[in-house]
């Protein structure tokens, strides 16, 4: 009898073991969410691998004569330095920097790093990343960039300045995808402490709906990231309309609301055609400003659509509105 219960005993041991190594191999997959491949990679390619990617910014300064240098480290999400080349980590890692200015009197970016673009009737000078500068490996994950794109004779060596960097990690050869990442950093080039920020909406408020704002192939993560090109600087090389984040947003988040596409026209932005676009956050209507705008986020500024409204904003959603003559606008004529 009593070996028949000490036989008994080892059995359930042994069960109560595999169902803890199941577990913990589990608890190692599925620490990556259900859009990534290695939430169900086998748990050795996991270790061995170690997907993702962290890019952190050490610091980042801008010379007198407007050489813009950054340092930055490369690690795996659990610390792990990694190799940029793919040499000694896997996976080859490719990035793009971008830096801008946040000037003392404007509420919004203006961009250092642009590119020149094609438009109707011309062209036209838009922000983008940077390109032809150089990389630097100083330590294990750690590089130095220096831009090839300098500040302008006479930058404001007071303002807020920041660097964004967004990139890749290429895994296609263990079957684990492409991972993303990207990150901001603020800093003021005279070593004052940084004081004004650019900080409206944050990122959480969006991923309410979206699970993961990212565009453009998905590299470009965050609100922070994106209004460091989408400012008053970018315009839509199709038709000329404002590219602006203030602006773009509110516009394509009206969608099939918005009183010029309600009258019968199309609402094209970068080629797109966002007329048919609900709002999708409950109770449906865009004109509930808080969803996005929310209080609860920590936002600097997250009651500037109440106290620091603009025709560009406000404008974007109501269309119809001539803020000059203050026809449909309840508080009459709007200077801003």
């Amino acid at each position: 009898m009593k070996l028949k219960c000490l036989g008994h005993l080892k059995r359930i041991a042994a069960l109560v073991a595999v169902v803890a190594l199941s577990l913990t191999a589990a608890g190692k997959r599925y620490q990556y969410s259900p859009r990534e491949k290695a939430a169900y990679a086998d748990a050795a390619t996991v270790d061995f691998v170690r997907p993702g990617l962290v890019l952190t910014v050490n610091g980042a300064q801008i010379a007198v004569d407007g050489t813009i240098t950054v340092v930055y480290t490369l690690t795996d999400p659990k610390g792990l330095p990694l190799d940029a080349a793919g040499v000694t980590t896997p996976g080859v890692i490719s990035l793009n920097y971008i830096a801008a200015v946040l000037p003392n009197n404007q509420d919004g970016y203006t961009t250092y790093t642009t590119r020149v673009v094609s438009q109707s009737g011309g062209s036209a000078t838009e922000p983008n990343s940077d390109s032809g500068g150089v990389t630097t490996n100083v330590g294990p994950g750690q590089y130095q960039y220096v831009f090839q794109t300098k500040a302008p004779a006479g930058f404001d060596a007071a303002a807020t300045h920041t660097i964004g960097i967004f990139g890749s990690r290429v895994l296609t050869d263990f079957n684990l995808g492409t991972n993303y990442a990207s990150t901001t950093y603020n800093f003021v080039p005279n070593g004052a402490k940084v004081a004004k920020v650019h900080d409206v909406v944050r990122t959480a408020s969006c991923n309410t709906c979206h699970d993961q704002l990212s565009f453009h192939g998905g590299a470009r993560r965050g609100v922070e990231m994106c209004v460091l090109c989408h400012n008053s600087q970018m315009v839509d090389t199709g038709n000329g309309g404002s590219l602006d984040f203030k602006v773009m947003v509110h516009e394509l988040h009206m969608g099939a609301k918005l009183p010029t596409v309600v009258s019968g026209k199309q609402l094209i932005l970068n080629g797109i055609d966002f007329s048919k676009v609900a709002y999708p956050a409950d109770p449906g209507d865009p004109r509930r400003c808080e969803t996005c705008h929310s209080q609860t986020t920590g936002a600097a500024q997250a009651t500037a659509y109440l106290t620091n409204p603009t025709r560009a904003a406000c404008g974007s959603c109501h269309n119809d509105v001539n803020f000059a003559a203050g026809e449909k606008h309840a508080g009459g004529s709007a200077v801003r």
